[in-house]
């Protein structure tokens, strides 16, 4: 604000550093939250792995899929993260082009 005048000049440069610095913030929170949770996740299913015994191929056949699984939705979500609501839009357009072809 000019003290002399009583307006308001726009400042997007800076207006912009301070939307980056939140956003980094953020981001830097959610990627330690989700690491840490998919972390311990993990480490519970390997625990649970090792506990069984070796001949009991479909317990672990499904701690090893339950583990995959949960790499698909880490991955699912940080897709919506980076892409937030236009991923939709994203995948639209992509195959459009591929029906085109």
């Amino acid at each position: 604000m000019n003290h002399e005048t009583g307006e308001y000049k726009v400042e997007p440069f800076r207006d912009a550093q301070i939307a980056l610095g939140k956003s980094q913030f953020a981001n830097k929170e959610r990627e330690q939250f989700f690491g840490e949770a998919y972390s311990e996740i993990l480490a519970d299913l390997f625990v649970t792995w090792l506990k069984t015994e070796p001949h009991c191929s479909k317990e672990r056949e499904y701690l090893y899929h339950t583990a995959m699984a949960l790499g698909s939705v880490k991955e699912k979500l940080i897709g919506i993260e980076m892409y937030g609501n236009n991923m939709q839009y994203i995948n639209k357009k992509s195959q459009e082009g591929e029906d085109e072809e």
